[in-house]
């Protein structure tokens, strides 16, 4: 059987982890909350070049083939 102060030291280690991980989260949370409200979260979400995006190259049409056969979509090219 284990004995009671077996018990007893795994419950404080148990405890102790468990406070040094609550503390790390609300440090972190801390620290991300002086980080945004601080201007350092500029994140705006827009594409740097929008034009590239509408203009694919043709390695990377080859490539989104390649990829959808592999998945079973398969569309014939118009003859």
């Amino acid at each position: 059987m284990v004995e009671g102060s077996e018990v007893i030291l795994s419950t404080f280690v148990m405890m102790g982890i468990s406070l040094f991980l609550i503390r790390t989260i609300l440090v972190i949370r801390n620290r991300r909350a002086i980080f945004s409200a601080g201007g350092g979260d500029s994140y705006s979400g827009d594409a740097k070049e929008p034009g590239a995006l509408s203009k694919p190259d043709p390695e990377a049409l080859e490539d989104m083939d390649s990829l959808l056969e592999k998945a079973g979509f398969y569309i014939p090219e118009d003859e």
